[in-house]
This record gives structure tokens, C-alpha cells and sequence, in this order.
């Protein structure tokens, strides 16, 4: 694919469809192969997914949650599902199972999660590539879309988890402010966002923005913004009136470890943990024993590097595109990123950070800006999916990557 290619009008919804091809049928195929070539980590046998294969591939980790509780809902201990995982992506699964038909098992829930994710990818790369479009033209909208298709962990976006439809909606929401000037149609969508990850309670700020900026023309529409985080509090809601408690969505966490830190603690820990990290690749027992699960153990108890890695990257690109992007997108990119510095673990201070880039989507408009340069821009793709495969790699034979 050529962002170079996407030079008509109206050529934007085509270019798009062939880069969601490309890029799910290369991770589909190539996550396949890999789960085959690649030994399956010592985790997996105390997972749902046993007899291995039983479950589908891509409804690993996380994945195993949403098919819970698409299955069976949010139950009180000991047999609950963590209600940090939010209602909508496991609703819509159950949903679109029965609607279909079949029987409604694990085996089938953990086939419709990840089907649903590659569904809803074109919308994201739609919306997308029209932000990038309206904003920096042609160029720029293709080469934003390439650098999200084939980012480090788009595999994410096949899998069963909430980044897909996430990204659409939050994505969905900007278009809908930024290119088609409808603030009720962006609220709404930012409303089913935040009921799908609380961050997206953070779109109330390029919402704000847009409005303060064309007041004139939205005047008392400025109210539709309280539609911004009524998923949350929807959820919230539900949570008091279930559990007694309309914040377990953020407690619940402490049984992983996650508490609220002070970024300043969080640096310190993140750095050195991150050079452990490093220590793991320069192990000697890394080259005296030479095999792919050896390799893939490393690899993946390096993960703390990795995290330090994606976010300095993240950061450093939004930085870096700030006088390109207007001031709401690039502090939505930093939101997105900042929970990351807030909520860690003592083992893994910046954990999920690899994820949670994949959907601060002002990354990408800012990676676009390199297809202004040909053969950096492609070097850039090569790299990055590269990259992407390796990782893919790790999360298809069960090891944790974010």
C-alpha cells in the first residue's frame, strides 16, 4: 500500500478497505502460522483455552474476560468477572451471538470478540483517515492510516478486545465535530465510548474545544456534552446497584496489583525496571540455548522495556507533532497515554502502555506526516511491522505483551 495511491476524490473509502484487508488478512494468517511455529507458554495451561485450540486464537488474556462475561454477565465473588471490564464490546458479543443464532458457549463467544473487532476496524481507519483528510489532505490521511494498520501491536485490533470498537467510536466521535460539525452525533458517540473504556471520558476535552472554538454556530448545544460520560456513569450505575459500590470498576484493579501512583514514582520505577528489562536481551542464555521458545521467554520478560520503549515513543511523537496538530488532539493523545504513569504495578509500573497507544490515535496523524518523505516513511513501515509480528508472535502463543 501507497499513500501516494489515494490521489482522487472520494478514492478515500477504497484505499481504506484495501489497507483493513491487507493488514487483517497479514496478522490472521501470520498469527496462525506463528501460534504453530512458536511453543506455547507454561500460562496457557491454566487458562479457559484447555485442551489448547479450544478457544479461538485471538481471545487470549483479556479476550478470556469478555467472553465471561458475555457469557455469563457480572456475578458477585468469587465467580465474578472483574467489573473493571466495561459493558458494552462483551454486550454487543452476547448480542450479535443470539441475533446469528448458535448456541451461546465459550467456544462461540470467543470467535464472535475477535470478529467483531475486525469488523469494526474499517470504521476506525475510516474515520481516521477523514480526520487526517479534512485537516492535512490527501498524503497525510493515507499515510495515517498505513502507520495505524501495521503499528507494533495492531494485532490488537483482531483480537477480543476493546481497542477496535473503541477506536471507532472515539475516532467516530471527532469526525463527526471536526469534519461534519455535529456535536450531538459526537457526544453520543463519545457517550458509547466512555461505556466501553472509562478513558473515553477524555473525549469531553477536544469536544470542548470544538465547541468554545465555533460557540457562535453551536451556542446552547454545548449541553450535549453531558452526554460524554453517561456511559460511564451508566455503568457506575450498575455497579451501585449491584455491588454497592460505583467506582469497583477502579478497585477491582488492586487485585492485580494496580494501585494509583505519583508519575514522578512511576518514572523511577519504569526506568528501572526497564533496564531489567533491557538485561533480559543481553542475557548469555539467550544465545547458549538458541530455540524459539527460548527466544519468546526472553522477549516477553523484557516487557518492561518494552513499555518504557512505547511510551517515550508516544510521547515524543505527539511532542513532536504539536505544532501540526491542533492543541485538543494532541492533549486527547496525551490522556489517552497518561494512565499508564497512574496506575501501574509495582512489577510492571507502565503496564498495558503498548495497548493503550494503539488507540491514541493523534499518534498516527503525526506518524502520516512522514509519508511527506517517501523513503522514510516506508522505512518506518518496514520497522513497524516488522515489530509487529514479533510481538504477534508472544500474544498468539501466550505470553503477555499489554
Amino acid at each position: 500500500m501507497n499513500p501516494e495511491g489515494v490521489n482522487k476524490k472520494g478514492s478515500g473509502l477504497g484505499f481504506v478497505l484495501a489497507v483493513w484487508a491487507a493488514s487483517r488478512l497479514l496478522y490472521l494468517v501470520c498469527g496462525s502460522i506463528l501460534a504453530g511455529v512458536v511453543p506455547t507458554s507454561g500460562f496457557q495451561r491454566v487458562t479457559l483455552d484447555v485442551p489448547s485450540g479450544s478457544m479461538n486464537l485471538w481471545s487470549h488474556w483479556d479476550g478470556e474476560h469478555y467472553v465471561m462475561l458475555a457469557l455469563g454477565g457480572y456475578l458477585p465473588p468469587p465467580e465474578n468477572v472483574s467489573p473493571a471490564y466495561f459493558p458494552l464490546y462483551p454486550l454487543m458479543m452476547r448480542s450479535f451471538a443470539e441475533l446469528f443464532g448458535g448456541p451461546i458457549s465459550r467456544e462461540t463467544l470467543s470467535v464472535w470478540g475477535p470478529l467483531l473487532s475486525v469488523l469494526f476496524l474499517p470504521f476506525a481507519l475510516f474515520f481516521v483517515y477523514r480526520i487526517a483528510l479534512d485537516g492535512w489532505g490527501e498524503r497525510v490521511a493515507g499515510g495515517s492510516v498505513l502507520a495505524l494498520a501495521f503499528f507494533p501491536t495492531t494485532f490488537f485490533l483482531n483480537a477480543a478486545y476493546t481497542e477496535s470498537l473503541f477506536l471507532a467510536l472515539s475516532a467516530g466521535s471527532l469526525w463527526a465535530i471536526r469534519v461534519r460539525k455535529n456535536l450531538l452525533l459526537a457526544c453520543v458517540l463519545a457517550g458509547l465510548a466512555s461505556a466501553t473504556r472509562n478513558v473515553g471520558v477524555f473525549l469531553v476535552v477536544p469536544l470542548l474545544y470544538e465547541w468554545i472554538k465555533d460557540i457562535d454556530h453551536y451556542r446552547w448545544r454545548g449541553t450535549y456534552l453531558a452526554l460524554v460520560p453517561s456511559g460511564l456513569f451508566a455503568y457506575m450505575g450498575f455497579l451501585w446497584a449491584r455491588f454497592g459500590d460505583p467506582l469497583l470498576f477502579y478497585s477491582a484493579q488492586e487485585a492485580w496489583g494496580r494501585r494509583a501512583t505519583g508519575p514522578l514514582a512511576t518514572v523511577s520505577r519504569a526506568w528501572t525496571s526497564a533496564v531489567e528489562g533491557a538485561g533480559k536481551l543481553l542475557d548469555p542464555g539467550l544465545w547458549t540455548d538458541p530455540t524459539l521458545a527460548n527466544l519468546a521467554n526472553h522477549l516477553a520478560e523484557a516487557g518492561n522495556f518494552t513499555n518504557l520503549t512505547f511510551f517515550v515513543f508516544a510521547v515524543a511523537v505527539l511532542l513532536a507533532g504539536f505544532r501540526d496538530l491542533p492543541p485538543s488532539l494532541t492533549l486527547y493523545g496525551l490522556l489517552l497515554i497518561a494512565p499508564a504513569t497512574l496506575f501501574g504495578t509495582p512489577q510492571a509500573p507502565l503496564m498495558g502502555t503498548p495497548r493503550y497507544v494503539l488507540v491514541a490515535f493523534p499518534i498516527f496523524i503525526v506518524l502520516g506526516l512522514l509519508s511527506q518523505n517517501k523513503w522514510l516513511f516506508r522505512g518506518w513501515l518496514l520497522l513497524s511491522t516488522l515489530a509487529s509480528l514479533l510481538l504477534c508472535a508472544l500474544f498468539v502463543s501466550w505470553r503477555f505483551i499489554a
